[in-house]
């Protein structure tokens, strides 16, 4: 593995019969990095994101975390590491409070609950269900609990749809907040302008493949045509013919 890659993705390829989720994909994450993925809809975004958290195992290929490989030695990796993904369902029927006491105790964390609270804005929702948040609030709580639970990774797939531009504003803070405390973060989003703000790199995948990976300012440069956003490298990669790369 690369000396600053954290997360190392060597070929990997998953087939469900007849469909090519993913085909040969290579890609390093390296440690503090915001590393956006993006791509049209059935590009295999979701797929791959499973195969990083070691939901499933690829047909071809393999990926390393922090030197563990992710389906021969999970438990090493999960014993040495923790990952955190982005679902609230095993907290939807208790209070935000309850929540994060709950990730308090798996980590052993002495991180003050309330002070926590009250850096996510929580504090008059304590008792709320998490359910019954609104989008915006259930956000919130999720990413409160990953700051108790002090994971080395942070994997959120499209956590700011449905939120209100201010709302999105206030998550990217909070994002940024983890980064600086250096997490790595790993996040699928079809927003490009979020891209292009915050990610350190972000890879743009069609029909199972990563066609290119690297920072949003090098990938607008390298345009062959004028472009001068991510929305245009998206247009160029991920919906045009044009040609990209196998990696």
């Amino acid at each position: 593995m690369d000396r600053q890659a954290i997360i190392q993705v060597e070929t990997i390829s998953k087939h469900y019969g007849a469909n090519n989720a993913l085909r040969k994909v290579s890609f390093q994450v390296n440690q503090g990095e915001l590393f956006g993925i993006t791509g049209s809809d059935g590009a295999g975004k979701t797929t791959l994101l499973k195969l990083l958290k070691g939901q499933g195992v690829p047909d071809e290929g393999f990926i390393m975390v922090l030197d563990y490989d992710v389906y021969s030695e999970i438990e090493k990796l999960r014993q040495h590491s923790k990952l955190f993904m982005h679902s609230t369902s095993h907290i939807d029927k208790i209070t935000v409070r309850e929540a994060l006491e709950v990730f308090q105790k798996l980590n052993e964390s002495s991180d003050n609950v309330n002070a926590v609270l009250k850096c996510f804005g929580l504090l008059p929702y304590v008792d709320s269900i998490v359910k019954n948040l609104s989008v915006e609030l259930r956000q919130r709580t999720l990413l409160a609990t990953s700051m108790i639970y002090n994971p080395s990774i942070i994997f959120l797939d499209e956590p700011t749809t449905g939120l209100d531009p201010e709302a999105k504003r206030e998550y990217w803070s909070l994002l940024s907040e983890l980064k600086v405390q250096g997490k790595t973060i790993i996040i699928i989003s079809h927003d490009m302008s979020e891209i292009q703000c915050h990610c350190d790199r972000v890879g743009v995948m069609k029909e199972g493949r990563l066609v290119v990976c690297d920072s949003p300012k090098k990938l607008i440069d390298q345009l062959p045509r004028v472009g001068h956003t991510m929305e245009a490298v998206y247009m160029f990669y991920a919906v045009g013919s044009e040609g990209g790369f196998e990696s």
